[in-house]
């Protein structure tokens, strides 16, 4: 009799307690509306705190601090896209990772939500940018190589190539000089490859052998002279 009573007090123990935890979890609260619909995890105050699973529109799974993400955590959007990472008071700062449905990606440093700092954003098409960012865009020094194979390496300023800075075309072709906002500006080095018939090549190494002058020198000066006659071809003086 004895055995049965403790048996039965024990299991009125624990759906006490059971009861205790459930309705502690119920009435815990999470500040960001987006996920305070359900809310299963560590309580304190009323407000959630420590690990925990959030969700409502979007959903969470991680850390907590007096009612918002702080810590680790998974963020999961209703648009698909996915963060990963670390959070200061409900918001993305430190490092982490953000994955698009696309395909796209970015791995980096945050900053009250933002992309802030260094990291590199990979688009679907495979091209990508590796360098500083602010406020959620591309600002600093950084390189970005397109999916063409061309790629820009320089100075950056809300996204745009802006300062100082190297392009280079499929072509092979380089220019080297000034942006602003995405454009070349000013005069800069311009380097085309290009690839010369024998003829062509004897004649250039000809002229550099009576000179004395370098290739490049030979080649830079037939350019201005071809600028100066409009492009058009030169004539030879007949003997």
């Amino acid at each position: 009799m004895f055995s049965v009573r403790c048996i039965m007090f024990s299991a009125m123990m624990l759906l006490s307690v059971a009861g205790y935890v459930n309705a502690e979890t119920d009435n815990c609260k999470v500040l960001d509306e987006d996920i305070a619909d359900t809310y299963e995890g560590g309580c304190e105050d009323g407000l959630a705190h420590g690990k925990g699973r959030a969700s409502g529109r979007d959903s969470y799974d991680g850390e907590f601090k007096n009612g918002r993400q702080h810590g680790e955590g998974t963020y999961t959007w209703f648009s698909g896209d996915v963060f990963s990472g670390s959070w200061t008071e409900g918001k993305r700062n430190g490092w982490g990772t953000l994955n698009r449905p696309d395909g796209a990606y970015y791995e980096g440093e945050w900053k009250d939500g933002m992309r802030h700092g260094n990291g590199m954003y990979k688009w679907s098409n495979s091209a990508h940018y590796e360098g500083e960012w602010k406020e959620d865009e591309r600002w600093g020094m950084g390189v970005f190589y397109g999916s063409d194979g061309s790629y820009y390496k320089g100075e950056w300023e809300k996204g745009m190539q802006h300062g100082k800075g190297m392009y280079k075309w499929p072509s092979g072709t380089y220019f080297n000089g000034e942006w602003k906002n995405g454009k070349q500006v000013n005069e800069a080095e311009v380097t085309m490859p290009i690839t010369l018939d024998q003829h062509v090549y004897d004649v250039l190494e000809a002229e550099r052998e009576k000179t004395g002058e370098s290739a490049s020198e030979v080649v830079k000066r037939a350019i201005l002279l071809l600028k100066k006659n409009g492009g058009k071809k030169l004539k030879q003086k007949k003997k």
